[in-house]
């Protein structure tokens, strides 16, 4: 049975991807590698036992128990207790702990006294995850600490338990996060930097694609085996370069299943998504293959629209809060579009209709990848069997 031009091209650029050193440090080394690394990083997921200090003025069994519902708390460990004579902004020069709990002198007077009193807590924020993490845990204690207090003081008062209850919080605040409610980095980093490092795979492999065959010589062989059809080179590379992130996204998603990394069952819609993200990046890296015959430029001009793909997608910082020119770049990466798209899926589960949109927008980018690069080859093969070229040919 003979076999279409296509799948023919196909076979050999799986061959010739597997044969190609760099192509095989990029694909086969790199995802099995880092990956685990990636995902060991955030293993733990949450953050626990954050260590604090706490400077007590005050010398009193309110300050003491203070200190115990902040040890008390999953989030922090205090871990030091420090003097007046210690000040703040140099202490954390030299020390681990990343917060400081002040509790002034006369804190336990002015609470008997009806009058209101303050806990400063200085936090290191030169890292934002412990500030905010800490600045939302303080809170929390010293909330349940002022609620305790005004119970005691209502029951005092003659008042029962219920209403004491009620007068203390008159407003209950119930918060249910959902999805990752844990706030865990595992499953919430993870999943972002594996995709976009499956992004930069696929384009680099696609980017070689076509300027590695010219400037080896074989581009004359591939024409031939694709029986002179452009149409037949980009699907039959398209396809291998397919299969290889089918196979890097079956290493993603064997991370989720050793790391325990939970996601909604879209199988059939992620793979889906997946394919077609991995189909625009194939395209848009045979654009630059195909239209830059210096393999090393088309590499840099690949590593330049790839890098930022991961700050502008908005899975670090919003896009709406960017400034315009930031979030119009946004648009013009196609990692932008997946990522949300993926994240309705992986953690929202919502029905596959909701991606379409973004789809849409991929669909844009293939199209622009797919229509240049067979424009360009076809000037190629035109350029290549024109008289001209066919005369100095039979000359040499």
């Amino acid at each position: 049975m003979k076999l279409p031009a296509f799948i023919k091209v196909g076979i050999r650029e799986i061959y010739r991807i597997v044969k190609g050193h760099s192509t095989r440090l990029i694909l086969f080394y790199i995802p099995l590698v880092v990956f685990p690394l990636l995902a060991m990083i955030y293993q733990k997921g949450a953050l626990r036992e954050i260590p604090v200090a706490i400077w007590d003025q005050d010398h009193s069994d309110i300050s003491r128990m203070i200190a115990e519902y902040v040890n008390a708390s999953p989030t922090m460990k205090v871990t030091d207790y420090i003097s007046s004579q210690d000040a703040p902004q140099l202490y954390f020069q030299n020390h681990k702990e990343r917060a400081i709990f002040h509790i002034p002198k006369g804190l336990k007077r002015d609470i008997l006294k009806g009058k209101s009193a303050k806990v400063q807590i200085f936090t290191n924020s030169s890292n934002i995850v412990f500030g905010n993490i800490l600045l939302r845990e303080a809170y929390t204690v010293i909330g349940t600490i002022n609620a305790g207090i005004l119970l005691k003081k209502f029951k005092a008062a003659g008042m029962t338990p219920k209403q004491a209850m009620i007068m203390a919080m008159p407003i209950r605040v119930h918060t249910k996060s959902l999805f990752n409610p844990n706030y865990n980095y595992l499953y919430y980093l993870v999943p972002g930097l594996l995709t976009v490092l499956l992004q930069m795979i696929i384009f680099f492999i696609a980017t070689r694609a076509f300027n590695s065959e010219i400037n080896n010589g074989s581009f004359g062989e591939l024409v031939k085996t694709a029986n002179g059809s452009p149409l037949n080179m980009l699907i039959g590379k398209s396809l291998a370069c397919l299969l290889m992130g089918i196979y890097i996204t079956g290493l993603i998603v064997l991370i989720f299943w050793i790391f325990g990394i939970p996601f909604q069952q879209k199988e059939l819609q992620l793979l889906l998504l997946f394919s077609y993200f991995i189909l625009t990046n194939i395209f848009l890296g045979f654009m630059l293959s195909t239209t830059i015959t210096d393999e090393i430029l088309s590499l840099d001009v690949a590593f330049l629209y790839n890098s930022p793909a991961f700050v502008f997608s908005g899975f670090t910082f919003p896009i709406f809060a960017m400034i315009t020119l930031s979030s119009t770049i946004a648009q013009f990466i196609p990692y932008t579009h997946f990522l949300h798209a993926f994240f309705k899926l992986y953690q929202l589960g919502t029905p596959f209709s909701y991606i379409l949109p973004d789809l849409y927008k991929l669909t844009l980018f293939l199209l622009v990848g797919f229509l240049t690069s067979y424009v360009a080859l076809r000037i190629r093969l035109r350029s290549k069997l024109s008289p001209k070229n066919t005369t100095l040919q039979h000359v040499q």
